[in-house]
Order: structure tokens, then sequence, then C-alpha cells
């Protein structure tokens, strides 16, 4: 029977862990529409992440090539330590390694990351791997039958002996990789097609993707879902689409306030409100709040890569900017 090493278990404790995250990612997918809104939601870079996971995870699992395999595995979690620690400090509310198991980028990098960099560390194979053994002997091997084909084996029985032994593990070794590789081409090559052409739709019963450019010069399409629609019906608002968790958000909130601030006593002219996206969170706003306080119906998940401002006269879209909070003058140059 054989026995696995301490570096063998964490080498593929590891590697089950690359994989379902790998498999986590390729559902979230499949199955949920993306916002896009940056290089951690770009879809074509979370297709390449779920294929690099699902390689570096079956390569683990396997057994080949052992000490390479522990080199990238460490490379790997290390980048994923400072992936997370950034996100941590940026505010983030999930890490994203899980997909839509929404997970703090703090407990990842303590509970994940970090004890995955010290186990690797601390349980890394002793002296040189028979993994990476076998492959210099593959190598010899090769060049000498590029350089000496058709010379006689050996003539010392224990050379031909050592000879006939590195042949056996070659030959061991090469169907082992042969068949890594080939298991490797077959999943990602079925998955690659599939995450890039199997895009979930952007509207279902259950969710649906906002995407407000397309709203200028129409009316706003989801008026009816606002739960002050009667107010906005008539005038000029200025509607700030927030969630209470985005960093982004927060940032620029105090900045509207400030416009709403400088339009008082001028509310015939263009209001503030400030719109809360599902999953609510504490109002950002107060009584003594100068902007009109708003939610969006929780009948469905919204996908919405906030802050977005959209600024409406009698009910239509006049503009719409996204991220950054436009100066009152800007506002201002765009109303009829």
């Amino acid at each position: 029977m054989r026995r696995f090493s301490a570096s063998d278990i964490v080498l593929k404790v590891v590697g089950l862990l690359l994989l379902t995250a790998a498999v986590l990612k390729g559902h979230e997918l499949l199955t949920v529409p993306l916002a896009n809104k940056d290089l951690w939601s770009w879809r074509p870079f979370l297709i390449f992440q779920v294929e690099f996971e699902l390689a570096l995870g079956i390569w683990l699992l396997s057994g080949v090539f052992k000490r390479l395999a522990w080199l990238a595995a460490l490379t790997c979690f290390s980048l994923f330590c400072c992936v997370t620690l950034y996100k941590g400090l940026s505010g983030a509310a999930s890490c994203g390694c899980f997909g839509r198991i929404h997970v703090n980028p703090w407990v990842t990098l303590l509970a994940v990351d970090l004890p995955a960099v010290a186990l690797l560390l601390v349980m890394r194979p002793r002296g040189v791997g028979a993994a990476v053994t076998y492959s210099r002997t593959l190598v010899a091997c090769l060049i000498n039958l590029s350089w000496h084909a058709g010379r006689r084996a050996v003539r010392q029985s224990h050379s031909h002996v050592r000879t006939s032994l590195d042949r056996v593990l070659v030959g061991i070794v090469s169907v082992r990789v042969l068949a890594t590789t080939a298991i490797i081409t077959v999943v990602l090559g079925t998955a690659a097609p599939v995450l890039v052409l199997r895009e979930p739709p952007k509207v279902t019963a259950r969710y649906e993707v906002l995407e407000p450019k397309t709203w200028v010069g129409k009316e706003l399409p989801i008026a009816a879902l606002i739960d002050i629609a009667d107010r906005l019906r008539q005038g000029a608002w200025l509607l700030v689409f927030y969630h209470h968790d985005c960093r982004d958000c927060q940032r620029v909130l105090p900045q509207y306030e400030r416009t709403a601030r400088d339009l008082a006593g001028n509310e015939d002219l263009l209001r503030v409100a400030m719109i809360a996206m599902p999953p609510y969170g504490e109002e950002s706003g107060s009584d003594s709040s100068p902007c009109v306080l708003g939610r969006m119906a929780a009948s469905k998940e919204w996908f919405l890569a906030t802050p977005v401002t959209v600024l409406i006269e009698q009910g239509k879209v006049t503009a719409v900017w996204e991220t950054e909070a436009p100066d009152l003058e800007i506002i201002l140059a765009h109303m009829a």
C-alpha cells in the first residue's frame, strides 16, 4: 500500500481546494451575469481563472513533477494572499474566490490563503523529489538516444541494471505525465467553450441586469419599481443608485448631499434622491439629509454596477453617469 508523505497530502488538499474554487466560479459564470465593472468582475478574466485553477488542481492531485507542482502552488497562493489583502483593504464585500458563496476577504486571507502558504513552506518536498529525479532521467535518456543511437549497452553489469531501472521509471512517469496531460487537455478543452458560449441571459424571473446607458432619451424603465415613483413623475430629479456595502458609493454619496444643499431653495429646479438597491443596509441619509431617500423593490435580484447617477426630467432620462459624481455645473448643462 502506497504511503503519502505530509507534502503529498498538503499538495492534494490544495489541489482539491483549487478544483472546488474553480467549479464554484464556473457555476457562477453559467448561472449569474456579471457587472464587468473591473478586472475582478470581467468575464474573460474569470474564465481564465477557472481554467488556471482547474489545470493546477489536477496537476497537484496527479503527483507528477512534485517539486515543480509545489513551487507553482506556493507562487499561486502567495499571489492569492496579495489579491485578498488588496480586496480587504479596499473594502470589498467578498473575495470572489468561491463564486456565489460570498466570503469576506479577511476571512479568506486568514483562514485559507495564509495557512496554505504556511503549510506549503513547512511541508515542502524533501531533497530532490522523485518526480524531479524521474524527469531528469527522462531528459538524460532522450539526450542519450539522440546522440548515441545505435551504440552498444554499457558493458558493466551494474550499469546495465541501473539503465534498465531508469528506463522502467521513465516509462512509469511518462505514462503518468501523458495521462495527466490528457486529463487537463480534455477538462480545459471542454470547460472553455462552455463558459465562453453559455453566457447567462440578462433578464429572468429571478434576476435582471440593469444597463442605465441604454435608458437615455427614454422613460425611466424601472420607475414603477422605486417606492417614491409618484414623486419622480414631476420635475427634474437626480437619482443616485447605490448599494449600502459599496465602497465607491460611500465615497460619492457625501458629494451628492453637498449638491443637494447647494440646491436648497431651488427644489423646483432640481432635487436629489438616493435610491438604495437591495439587499438593504443602514440608510446612508437621515431625517436631516437634504436628499430624498428611496428604495428599489426587492422583487428580484438586480445587477447594477453602483454608484450610478441618472438625471430625469418629467420621468424621462436625460443623462447617466457611472462611478463618478458629476459637478453641479455639468448636471445643469444636461438639463433642457
